[in-house]
């Protein structure tokens, strides 16, 4: 097993930083390569969907569960076949006179992550650096984007 984090100080208010975290539907208005997308039949569910920057098709998309939820500091699922290979991915959120204090954290476990050990591990911290600013310009834009307005056109 080995995990990643990345931490980032955010120039937005907690709430409107949680808001954009936790709205799985709208990852990839701001995500550089996953979408997230919730079942309406549980709400525990999503389908987890990684695409490699600038491809049009995504590489894989499989059911994930969200693990932890916790208003409005702690968010994370996991996806995966337990004891072979799963990743798990969450946020940790705190108030900071600035701002926001953004903690992302990135696990693997299970045989298949001892084999990607080595080379998986500096891509994932860089994958981490890249998602927080991606984040950052995001928010610095001025807009949070309202569940009810058109997609990004990447959704589809």
């Amino acid at each position: 097993m080995f995990t990643v984090e990345n931490s980032i100080l955010l120039p937005a208010p907690l709430a409107r930083v949680w808001r954009l975290v936790v709205d799985v539907d709208r990852y990839r208005d701001w995500h550089p390569d996953i979408g997230l997308e919730s079942d309406p039949n549980d709400p525990k569910k999503l389908i987890y969907t990684y695409w490699r920057p600038g491809w049009a098709d995504p590489i894989i998309s499989v059911e994930g569960s969200i693990i932890r939820l916790k208003r409005p500091s702690e968010f994370a699922w996991r996806v995966g076949i337990r004891g072979l290979f799963e990743i798990e991915e969450g946020f940790h959120l705190e108030k900071a006179p600035q701002g926001t204090r953004l903690t992302q954290q990135l696990s693997c476990s299970g045989i298949g992550s001892w084999f990607g050990f080595l080379l998986m591990k500096p891509f994932m911290r860089r994958r981490l650096a890249g998602t927080d600013g991606s984040l950052e310009r995001h928010l610095r834009r001025g807009t949070v984007i309202s569940r009810y307005s058109h997609r990004n056109p990447r959704h589809h």
